[in-house]
């Protein structure tokens, strides 16, 4: 009888042994399988990010490269325009009231392709900072005279690194630009706040749009592409848009 139950028991045991041994085969399997997906999941995010930095990084260099050949070549055909009105006004006194708004039409359009083969470069940026990079583009946008543009900030250089930078001044440039051509507005408000952590801020009372709708949308690649470049520089857009009440872009960094 005893010999029997020992049987029974080690039996018993063997076959506990089995079912823990496949418990935790099976456990470390799925262990093994999870982290090789977690590290293929981030593997793949790494490289998307590789891209959109490669992007960007192609994306600027081509913005730079137009704004030398604005400044270069067709600032220059403006400005042997301009001397060649000079000349004619020299020449045939009689014409200077006719050269005279055409020689200030050139002007400034001088001006405003310098202006804006400046904000195509980044040089002032790296070079001046991002506020005075704003002071200029404001600046620049308000010899257009398209809208009534007001920009408030604390007089504070902002704390952020390169990339945040030029991430924030394009950002700015596109939804400024979104602004003009697409909603309408009449009115921009921008402001930035460095003093208590960064914060960028960009209102207009345009035309609106429904910003959730737009953003699931394959109209919204825009909006997407701009909520892509934010996090790829470890900050944080916000966008609040309702049709007919205007749009507020508010950029952060993503710790604040």
């Amino acid at each position: 009888m005893g010999d029997i139950i020992s049987v029974i028991l080690f039996t018993t045991l063997i076959i506990l042994l089995l079912i823990a041994g496949i418990v935790i085969i099976v456990f470390i399997t799925n262990k093994k399988r999870l982290q090789q997906e977690t590290k293929m999941a981030q593997m793949q995010l790494d490289y998307e990010k590789e891209l959109r930095v490669v992007a960007d990084e192609v994306q600027e260099q081509v913005l730079v490269n137009v704004g030398r050949e604005l400044h270069d070549n067709i600032g220059q055909l403006l400005t042997v325009m301009h001397i060649q009105v000079e000349h004619g006004k020299l020449d045939k006194p009689e014409l200077g009231s006719v050269l005279a708004p055409i020689d200030d039409t050139l002007q400034s359009a001088i001006q405003q392709l310098r202006a804006l083969a400046k904000s195509l470069n980044n040089d002032v940026l790296e070079h001046d900072g991002l506020l005075h990079a704003i002071q200029q583009e404001v600046n620049r946008l308000q010899l257009v005279g398209q809208f009534s543009l007001r920009w408030e900030h604390d007089s504070m250089e902002p704390q952020l690194n390169k990339d945040q930078r030029l991430m924030t001044f394009r950002i700015l440039q596109e939804v400024l630009n979104n602004a003009m051509k697409h909603a309408d507005a009449k009115n921009i408000e921008i402001s930035m706040n460095s003093k208590n952590g960064f914060a960028l801020v960009v209102k207009d009372d345009g035309k609106g749009f429904d910003a959730d709708k737009q953003l699931n949308s394959a109209a919204g690649s825009g909006l997407k592409n701009i909520m892509k470049r934010a996090a790829l520089a470890n900050l944080n857009c916000r966008i609040e848009s309702y049709v007919g009440k205007g749009s507020i872009f508010t950029l952060q960094e993503t710790d604040a």
